[in-house]
């Protein structure tokens, strides 16, 4: 029986013991962390997008491009061909260059180049990403020797940290008139062809 009792005392005072919450108040501090991962979303679509949400929602993330068609490479006019679009929030500044090739065709052994000038400005974006310069390559009659592609040009620069996006409108213009007088061949197969290819750098 005095064993019994003795526990029951040790049980007793234990309790009280951690049950006890001291003279005044107390705090209690509880750490909380958390990790993001930076984001980029980039790539070609035929409307503007008015929002960064409208990007990423497009885009999800897959930078897959887009396919222009309609193109006249017989009219001298400016030609909208669509819009590319940035959103990013990693910690890196980058900048994105713009290289183009001419649009092309081969029927059997001769390949069809048509050179033109890519011309670009910005749409819709907040002010931490600048728009440099103005177009990529020149307006210049079709030709059968391969004028190679543009030397990259940076089109974008991105400032500052947090959530950057910006969207630039696209057009292409050709030599029209001359082209129809070199007499382009008919179209076959996928037609005439050409990339913008937009490539995405981080800044050290």
């Amino acid at each position: 029986m005095k064993k019994i009792i003795s526990i029951l005392l040790i049980l007793s005072v234990a309790f009280v013991t951690f049950a006890e919450t001291g003279v005044g108040s107390t705090t209690l501090n509880l750490g909380l962390q958390a990790a993001i991962c930076g984001k980029l979303y980039h790539g070609f679509t035929e409307e503007d997008n008015a929002s960064a949400n409208d990007i990423k929602s497009e885009l999800s993330g897959s930078g897959s491009g887009n396919r222009t068609v309609g193109i006249n490479l017989e009219s001298d006019a400016v030609q909208p061909i669509g819009y590319y679009n940035l959103y990013t929030t990693g910690n890196a500044q980058i900048t994105v260059s713009f290289t183009t090739t001419p649009v092309s065709m081969t029927m059997g052994s001769t390949t069809y180049y048509v050179p033109y000038q890519l011309a670009y400005a910005a749409s819709n974006g907040n002010s931490r990403v600048n728009v440099s310069g103005t177009n990529i390559g020149s307006v210049a009659v079709a030709t059968t020797s391969n004028p190679g592609s543009s030397t990259p040009t940076i089109v974008l620069t991105t400032t500052h940290n947090g959530l950057r996006w910006q969207t630039i409108s696209l057009t292409a213009q050709f030599a029209g008139t001359l082209n129809e007088a070199f007499g382009l061949p008919e179209s076959v197969g996928a037609g005439y062809v050409g990339t913008i290819v937009a490539t995405v750098t981080a800044l050290t």
